[in-house]
């Protein structure tokens, strides 16, 4: 694999994490003032809310879309690798599957960026 296709795969494998920050910072920082603003406006919506909860919604759908991309990818290539027999493509499909997030960054670590060949290295006797 291409060093450049291991780096997109890294920026799709991260970016929900990064997603997940930028939602918490924009709900504390814009979203709760808004709806301290809504408490002083006595029901009345203002429309500053109604844009902050359209950008707290597109985030959240941003960031599911690349998780659920990026986790097809990975079960996508595990089953197609030749270097994995039965169990092993069962193993990484089933913890893709149920692990969310945390599966896709350690399948990253193990399966994409693996140790280099011990061929390669100088065998030191």
């Amino acid at each position: 694999m291409k060093s450049s296709t291991k780096f997109w795969l890294a920026i799709f494998t991260f970016s929900p994490i990064i997603f997940l920050f930028v939602f918490f910072g924009f709900f504390f920082t814009v979203f709760f003032e808004n709806i301290i603003e809504l408490d002083q406006n006595h029901g009345d919506i203002p429309i500053e809310f109604i844009q902050s909860l359209f950008w707290i919604i597109s985030l959240i759908v941003l960031a599911a879309l690349f998780s659920l991309g990026i986790k097809i990818y990975y079960i996508v290539h595990t089953n197609n690798n030749t270097n994995n027999d039965t169990n092993k493509k069962v193993m990484w499909t089933l913890l893709l599957i149920f692990t969310g997030i945390i599966g896709s960054i350690v399948y990253f670590f193990s399966e994409i960026m693996p140790l280099k060949n011990t061929k390669n290295q100088i065998q030191i006797d």
